[in-house]
């Protein structure tokens, strides 16, 4: 499965083959078709894999009872989004997103909600979001809004770093109003 979620992130669905997984796995391909019989049952079960190693590394970081509510979010969100940067060229990515939301955008839209409604409790438990509900926004306003900037760091960023800047620069300005 590792080895799957490596070769589709770089050739995207489409350019993959079975002896492109197969190779990277260090497997034969009659191997891999005893486990997978489709490219498609493969690329699902890649999915899957991939969203819940997403909700497992996200809501770690999300947890992080010892770090400061910036260095959570921070931590979140690139789980989250960052997992990409520097892997994965804009029109693959974009390509494997539309293949994956084809049969999983339910599970793909609850992950993003999830992740929203637990950043706009965070804010909210640590009283961030009061400086916002005075300006008129709610906790889950400017969660969504930490969950947008994110994402369009990941599309504007040539590096992690750079990525990480960007996104630092998004968590000041709302943990900071």
């Amino acid at each position: 499965m590792r080895a799957a979620v490596g070769v589709f992130l770089r050739f995207g669905p489409r350019k993959t083959s079975m002896d492109d997984v197969a190779r990277a796995a260090d497997i034969s391909r009659q191997g891999l078709y005893l486990h997978f019989k489709t490219k498609n049952a493969l690329f699902r079960a890649v999915v899957a894999q991939m969203l819940d190693d997403l909700r497992g590394a996200t809501w770690q970081a999300l947890g992080r009872a010892d770090h400061t509510v910036e260095e959570r979010l921070s931590g979140a969100f690139e789980a989250f989004h960052a997992v990409t940067v520097e892997i994965v060229d804009r029109e693959t990515y974009a390509e494997t997103l539309r293949a994956a939301q084809a049969f999983a955008a339910a599970p793909m839209n609850r992950l993003e909600h999830d992740l929203v409604t637990d950043v706009a409790a965070l804010l909210t438990q640590s009283g961030r979001a009061n400086a916002w509900e005075a300006a008129g926004l709610s906790a889950t306003d400017v969660a969504q809004h930490l969950f947008d900037a994110s994402a369009g760091a990941k599309y504007e960023s040539a590096s992690l770093d750079e990525y990480r800047r960007r996104l630092r620069v998004s968590v000041r300005v709302v943990t900071r109003p």
